[in-house]
């Protein structure tokens, strides 16, 4: 009785043992496990303050909110001629300007032959200095009829540089046609920028 005790209380001393060792084992696999990734090597590099901003596309005149042409009672073969000066000064250039048009009225229009110049010098209600060469001849009807957006306008120029001007003259004239007594006219002009 005795021998078979102490066997079995050797075999439970064994078990321990093992148990013990493997537990120990564990433990310093887990401790290998958590000290190599503490000590893991790291390094990082950033491109930082990254902005973006759209550029601009900007067309003024100098006509202060007036009406280039005022006109009443013509008669046949009266004539005005006034000019007005356009500024590009957008932020993206090379642009183009072009220049088009819509008329109303109860149809003089038809009878009103306009003249379309395009250069240099003079301003808003004075042509003083103005040089430049022909755009556009024709009456008022056909201008708006045909020239109605910026692909199909006149007076085209293109600015390449930050502000650039270019003056406007625009002579209209009342044909002599007894058909034209007693209509009416009305236009706008528009400038129209886009950048290339």
């Amino acid at each position: 009785m005795n021998g078979t005790t102490q066997t079995t209380s050797v075999e439970g001393k064994h078990g321990r043992v093992r148990l013990g060792a493997l537990l120990a084992a564990f433990l310093m696999v887990g401790a290998v496990v958590v000290v190599s990734s503490r000590s893991a090597f790291s390094d990082t590099t950033d491109n930082a303050s990254n902005s973006w901003t759209a550029g601009t596309v900007v067309i003024t005149d100098d006509d202060g909110g007036s009406a280039m042409f005022n006109a009443t009672a013509m008669a046949p073969g009266d004539s005005t001629t006034e000019c007005i000066a356009v500024t590009y000064s957008g932020s993206l250039v090379p642009a183009d300007v072009s220049l088009y048009g819509v008329s109303g009225g109860t149809g003089l229009d038809a009878y009103l032959d306009v003249t379309i110049d395009l250069g240099t010098g003079g301003a808003f209600g004075d042509c003083t200095g103005f040089a430049g060469s022909n755009s556009y001849t024709g009456t008022l009807a056909n201008f708006s009829a045909t020239h109605t957006n910026f692909g199909t306008g006149v007076g085209g120029w293109s600015p390449a540089v930050n502000p650039e001007s270019r003056t406007y003259r625009i002579t209209v004239t009342m044909q002599d046609n007894n058909a034209a007594q007693g209509l009416n006219g009305t236009a706008t002009f528009t400038w129209e920028a886009q950048n290339q």
